[in-house]
C-alpha cells in the first residue's frame, strides 16, 4: 500500500473537482441557491488531496524546484493546476460562509475553479500516459480520470444538497450512466490493447491486473450497482398507499426512499472508484533497460 497517498491524493482531488463541477453546472440553473454543503465539502477534499500529494514526495519542499518548469513538465502543471483549484475552492468556501451576501463573487469564481479543475484531470492523467510505465501509455487513463471524477462528484454532488438539488436529478443519473458505460468501454479495450502489447513491462503488468481479478470484480460490481442505484431507487418495502393517504405523506416517503437510495449509491461508486485507483497504481511496471 505504499501507494495509498497517490490513491488519496487522486481520488480526493477528482472528487472535488466532481463536487464544483455540479455545483456551477446548478448554479446555471439557479444562481440564487447556495450549495453550501458541496462547496465546503470540495474545498476539504481538495486541501486533504493536496496534504496527500505532499506526503507522496517524502520531501515536501522540492516540490517547488518543480514550479518553475511548467512549459516542460507535466508535475509542474499538475502542482500548478492543483494548487490553484484548491485555492479557488476554498476561497469560495469562506465567502459561502463567511460573505454568503457575496454572491457575484462567488457566483463568478465557482465556473472559473470548475474549469480549472477539468483541466487539472486532463493534466493529472497526462503524467501518467507520458511516463515509462507501459501499462498507463493508453487513452484509457484519461477515461478513467474523467468518469471518476464526474461520477464520485455527481452522487456526492445529490447526497450533500438533498432536496435543493432535486432538479439535477436527472442529469446526475444520465451523467454517471455514461461515466460509466464509457468506463467500462475503455477497460474492455484496454485489456485487449495491453494484452496485444508485446513489451515485457506491458505483459507483467497485465499479469498482476489478472492475478488481483477479485479485487478487480469487486470495483465492478460496486460501480455498477452503485450506477443502478440511480437508475431504479429503493422503494420503501410495506408502503401501502391507501385512497386516503395525504398526499404529501406519499411525497414524503418517496423523497426519503430517493435520498437513502442516493447514499447508498454514492458509497458504492466512491468505494469501487478507490479500489479501482488502487489497482490503477498495483500495475505500474516501469521500463528500463532490458525491460521494454
Amino acid at each position: 500500500m505504499e501507494q495509498m497517498a497517490l490513491v488519496i491524493f487522486s481520488i480526493c482531488i477528482q472528487a472535488a473537482i466532481g463536487i464544483m463541477v455540479f455545483v456551477a453546472i446548478a448554479k446555471l440553473l439557479n444562481k440564487d441557491s447556495i450549495f453550501k454543503k458541496a462547496l465546503i465539502i470540495s474545498a476539504g477534499l481538495a486541501i486533504v488531496g493536496l496534504l496527500a500529494s505532499l506526503m507522496h514526495l517524502g520531501r515536501p519542499l522540492s516540490a517547488l524546484n518543480s514550479l518553475a518548469r511548467f512549459s516542460s513538465s507535466w508535475l509542474s502543471r499538475e502542482i500548478w493546476f492543483t494548487g490553484v483549484f484548491t485555492g479557488l475552492a476554498v476561497l469560495v468556501a469562506l465567502l459561502v460562509f463567511f460573505k454568503p451576501s457575496t454572491k457575484g463573487a462567488i457566483n463568478a469564481l465557482i465556473p472559473i475553479a470548475a474549469v480549472i479543475g477539468l483541466a487539472d484531470v486532463f493534466v493529472m492523467a497526462s503524467i501518467y500516459y507520458f511516463t515509462s510505465v507501459k501499462a498507463w501509455q493508453y487513452s484509457s487513463v484519461f477515461v478513467e480520470f474523467y468518469a471518476t471524477a464526474l461520477s464520485m462528484g455527481a452522487v456526492l454532488f445529490m447526497a450533500l444538497n438533498g432536496k435543493k438539488a432535486e432538479n439535477m436529478r436527472r442529469a446526475v443519473t444520465l451523467t454517471v450512466g455514461v461515466a460509466v458505460i464509457l468506463q467500462v468501454v475503455a477497460m474492455v479495450l484496454y485489456y485487449i490493447q495491453l494484452g496485444t502489447n508485446e513489451s515485457l513491462a506491458a505483459q507483467k503488468s497485465l499479469s498482476l491486473l489478472n492475478s488481483m481479478g477479485g479485487a478487480m470484480a469487486i470495483k465492478w460490481l460496486l460501480i455498477l450497482l452503485g450506477s443502478g442505484l440511480l437508475f431504479f431507487p429503493l422503494k420503501k418495502a410495506n408502503m401501502n398507499i391507501s385512497a386516503g393517504q395525504a398526499a404529501t405523506e406519499i411525497a414524503a416517503a418517496t423523497e426519503g426512499s430517493l435520498i437513502t437510495s442516493t447514499y447508498i449509491a454514492g458509497a458504492l461508486l466512491i468505494i469501487g472508484q478507490i479500489v479501482g485507483r488502487y489497482l490503477f497504481y498495483a500495475v505500474m511496471v516501469i521500463s528500463t533497460v532490458g525491460l521494454s
